[in-house]
This record gives structure tokens, sequence and C-alpha cells, in this order.
């Protein structure tokens, strides 16, 4: 029997300059999430400024951009930062599922695969995501269901024209349920 469209495999990759195109593709078909958090729709550059912008104090070897593949075509994509904001956290800078993808478990099922390639870093103990307030609504039902919990009280937030608060969210690498013997 065929795959479902929620089974078939995903692949997962670091994507590279060669990914541009695809990687804007995916960003332009949710605006609202762009809106949401910077106040302004995705613009031409933000592909290119997800490879290659990071924390000044973050060497780039620390930062992957990973796109999740469902054959050729790019559905989701995950930002990590290893070792940030100390040595024994990645932080999770944005997983975004292509809009027309949303809905099929893409988003749960690339955290899984994050999961995965995190555990093969042994210093990394913890999982880090940041919530926008003006997200919330959307992002917190996620994270919450993938274990995330809120660490820390609000911060303030600004990003273009959206000023709002942020919320540190995190989970160990391993949750409890995951590690109990299969």
């Amino acid at each position: 029997m065929p795959d479902s469209p929620t089974t078939r495999p995903l692949r997962l990759r670091q994507l590279g300059t060669g990914d541009l195109p695809a990687l804007q593709r995916l960003l332009d078909a949710d605006p609202g999430y762009a809106r949401r958090v910077t106040g302004a729709d995705p613009g031409a550059g933000d592909a290119a400024d997800l490879l290659g912008s990071g924390p000044p104090d973050v060497p780039p070897s620390r930062k992957l951009v990973l796109g999740v593949f469902e054959g050729s075509r790019l559905v989701a994509v995950v930002d990590v930062l290893r070792g940030w904001p100390d040595g024994t956290t990645a932080h999770v800078g944005l997983l975004q599922v292509h809009a027309d993808d949303q809905g099929r478990g893409i988003g749960r099922r690339t955290h899984d695969l994050l999961v995965d390639v995190v555990a093969g870093w042994p210093e990394v103990t913890t999982l880090r995501a940041a919530i926008v307030a003006t997200n919330a609504t959307e992002a917190e039902p996620f994270w919450s269901r993938l274990g995330y919990r809120p660490s820390g009280p609000p911060r303030p937030y600004q990003a273009g024209r959206t000023a709002t608060e942020v919320t540190i969210w995190t989970r160990a690498v391993r949750a409890a349920d995951e590690e109990q013997p299969r």
C-alpha cells in the first residue's frame, strides 16, 4: 500500500545557498507568521538572512538551518543554534512548516528529526524555543504538545514593527516519555 500523505518519509539535511529559492517560497507561503512576529510580510531576502544570520557570539559552525524534504519538495525548515545561550542548550530559532503542509503532522515529525540530531550532541541536555506573544495562540499549543514548558517570565521583544513580549520555553532533549523502552 502506498504511503498516505501524512506518513511519507521525511528527509532532513542542512540547507545551503542552492536551496534559497525553495526556502524563500516556504517563508512566503505563510505571510501570517511573519506578520505576527515582525509586523510585516516576508521580505525578498528573508531566506538569505535565515541562512546567514545568527547571534554575534555564535560561530557559524554552531548554526544549522535544516530543511525537511518530502521527496524533493521542501516542506519545513528548522533553525537551531548548538550551545546557545549556554553550552548545554540547543535553541530552536524557527520551526516552520510550508503553509500547504500544515495540519499533516510534519511539524511534530520535523521536531522528532531535530531531536535525533541534537541527541548526538553529548553536551546538549536542553532544547529551547522562544514564543513571541503575538504568535502565542498558534505556537503555544504546538510546543506544549512536544513537552516544552515556560521557563521564565516574559521579556520585551522587538522585531520590525512588532513590539511585544517573548517567553522562553524549554524541555529535556529526550522527554521522559521518550526515554522509556518500547
